[in-house]
C-alpha cells in the first residue's frame, strides 16, 4: 500500500461507520454544543474508547473548519492509505478464499457518481475498485462523505486500466464492460470471478478497454433515452452480479 494521506472527514455518519469498523483517527474536533443527539454521543464512546484525543470546541471554530458545508458539528482528521497495488490484493484475497469481485471506473469524471457506486460497490461485497492513476486524490472528504465512509473503506487501485486487465485475465477473472450494444444483464452470466467495467458519464468505456474485454452486457433503455446515470448502472450490474450468486 502507498504513502497515508491525511484526510478531513465532514460526515458524522461516515465518521461513526468508520470507527465502528475499527479505523483510527488522529483526533476529532467537536462543537461544544453538538454532545446531545445519539450519533455524536456514540462517536464520543468509541473514540473514547480507542483513546482518540477529542477536542471540544466552539461551533465558530467548527464552522471555520469546515469545506464543504456549514451545518456539521464534527470534524474527523485521519491517515488514509487506500491505496493498494493490484497483485498484491489478489494475494491477499485469494489467503482469505475470497471470490475476487472488482470494479474499474474507465475515467469518470464526477466524484459524487464515485462515490455512489463506492457505496453500492461495498455494500454489495466487491473487493475493489480500479481506476486510472489521478491528479487528484480521489479519497476525499466529499467521496468519503457521498459514500457514507465507503471510499476509504473499500480497496483502491489505481493503474494502468490496461494492465489491469492484463492482469485480472491472467487470474481467470472476467472482464465485462457494460455497453449500450452488449447483451441485457440479466441474460449476462455473471457468476465466479469477475470485473465490472462502467464507462465516462458523457463517452461510456473507451474503445481501448473495450477490445480488451471479455463480454459486453447493456441495461435495457425505452425508446428516447439513451442510458442511466453511470451510479445507477452501476448499482444495477453489481447487484445483478450479486443475485446470481445466490440463485
Amino acid at each position: 500500500m502507498s504513502k497515508a494521506r491525511f484526510v478531513q472527514i465532514e460526515s458524522k455518519n461516515a465518521i461513526l461507520e468508520l470507527l465502528q469498523e475499527g479505523r483510527d483517527f488522529d483526533k476529532l474536533y467537536i462543537a461544544s454544543n453538538a454532545f446531545k443527539d445519539e450519533k455524536t454521543k456514540e462517536i464520543v464512546k468509541i473514540a473514547g474508547q480507542k483513546k482518540i484525543p477529542i477536542l471540544k470546541v466552539s461551533r465558530k471554530i467548527i464552522t471555520r473548519r469546515l469545506r464543504s458545508s456549514n451545518c456539521e458539528s464534527i470534524i474527523g482528521y485521519m491517515y488514509s492509505e487506500n491505496n493498494w497495488d493490484l497483485e498484491e490484493l489478489l494475494d491477499k484475497l485469494s489467503q482469505e478464499g475470497k471470490q475476487p469481485f472488482f470494479v474499474i471506473l474507465d475515467n469518470l469524471k464526477y466524484r459524487q457518481n464515485i462515490a455512489a457506486i463506492m457505496r453500492s460497490a461495498f455494500g454489495a461485497g466487491v473487493n475493489g475498485i480500479i481506476v486510472n492513476p489521478q491528479e487528484k486524490n480521489i479519497v476525499t472528504n466529499e467521496t468519503i462523505r457521498i459514500s457514507m465512509g465507503a471510499a476509504e473503506r473499500i480497496p483502491l487501485v489505481e493503474m494502468n486500466l490496461f494492465n489491469a486487465v492484463k492482469i485480472l485475465k491472467k487470474n481467470d477473472i472476467k472482464v465485462c464492460a457494460v455497453h449500450m450494444e452488449g447483451i441485457p444483464f440479466y441474460e449476462s452470466n455473471l457468476k465466479g470471478p469477475v470485473a465490472l467495467v462502467l464507462g465516462a458519464e458523457d463517452e461510456g468505456v473507451s474503445s481501448g478497454i473495450l477490445e480488451r474485454v471479455d463480454s459486453k452486457i447493456s441495461i435495457p433503455m425505452r425508446e428516447g433515452i439513451g442510458s442511466l446515470n453511470v451510479s445507477a448502472t452501476g448499482a444495477i450490474v453489481i447487484y445483478e452480479k450479486l443475485r446470481q450468486e445466490v440463485s
